[in-house]
């Protein structure tokens, strides 16, 4: 007989089961069978909540995007930071999120952002994130003009690249992040670090910052280099 839960508990059973074998066996090898036979309830179950493994995947996306959505919009409530204290926060409180959920977010970037593998899925990323988090950048970005430390005369296509930029960002650091893990090869963790340091003077150029400004090079490079030492076991050899 299957454990009688309530609907938000049951959906948080099939999230965290799909994550588990998503991690194990990777998104395409996974079929809703396995997810349904591993999490010991019925068919019926699971097509309560969910249509399609698809389905599964994108609200699985929006809990973990919802989550840094919901971290932006209580930094830009605080009246008690600049603009770029509110970007470099940001920044900062994302990425912690992400080393915190490394399971989660190792479970199916991969999948996800890998070779353009689900290029409908990655769309929905870029209209939810811009949807959702330009608007907020926007306004940070019209209170750093206005604090003199932003110096831009396109607040709205800047908020609206800094948005897509961190996603094509992310693919490609994506791919490479997960290179290094097959390999166990920590060269490549250098390359990833040395790209934030490209991609952190492409940001503060679009910003109208000035250089060392933000803190993308710095906290990205040891999230990556965290995050690889968490599940490839061993600590990162450091600089030559």
């Amino acid at each position: 007989m299957h454990k009688k839960l309530a609907p938000e508990e049951r959906k948080a059973q099939i999230i965290q089961t799909a994550l588990k074998l998503f991690a194990a066996k990777g998104y395409e090898n996974t079929t809703i069978n396995s997810i349904i036979d591993e999490a010991g309830i019925s068919k019926g179950g699971f097509y309560h909540h969910y249509g399609s493994k698809e389905e599964l995947l994108e609200d699985i996306v929006r809990m973990l995007i919802g989550g840094m959505v919901a971290i932006f919009k209580e930094i830009d409530a605080r009246d008690d930071l600049t603009a770029l204290e509110k970007t470099n926060e940001y920044i900062r409180r994302v990425n912690a999120y992400k080393t915190e959920k490394v399971v989660a977010t190792a479970a199916f970037l991969s999948e996800l952002y890998s070779s353009g593998k689900n290029v409908r899925l990655e769309s929905k990323i870029y209209d939810f994130a811009r949807e959702h988090v330009s608007p907020i950048m926007k306004k940070i970005i019209l209170q750093g003009v206005e604090e003199g430390t932003f110096k831009t005369k396109y607040p709205e296509e800047a908020a609206e690249a800094y948005v897509k930029l961190f996603i094509m960002h992310q693919q490609e650091m994506t791919d490479l992040f997960y290179e290094a893990l097959r390999e166990r090869n920590w060269e490549i963790v250098k390359t990833i670090q040395r790209k934030y340091g490209f991609f952190q003077k492409l940001l503060e150029d679009i910003l109208g910052l000035e250089k060392g400004s933000l803190v993308v090079e710095e906290v990205m490079g040891r999230t990556a280099e965290t995050m690889c030492e968490k599940i490839i076991g061993q600590e990162s050899p450091g600089p030559d």
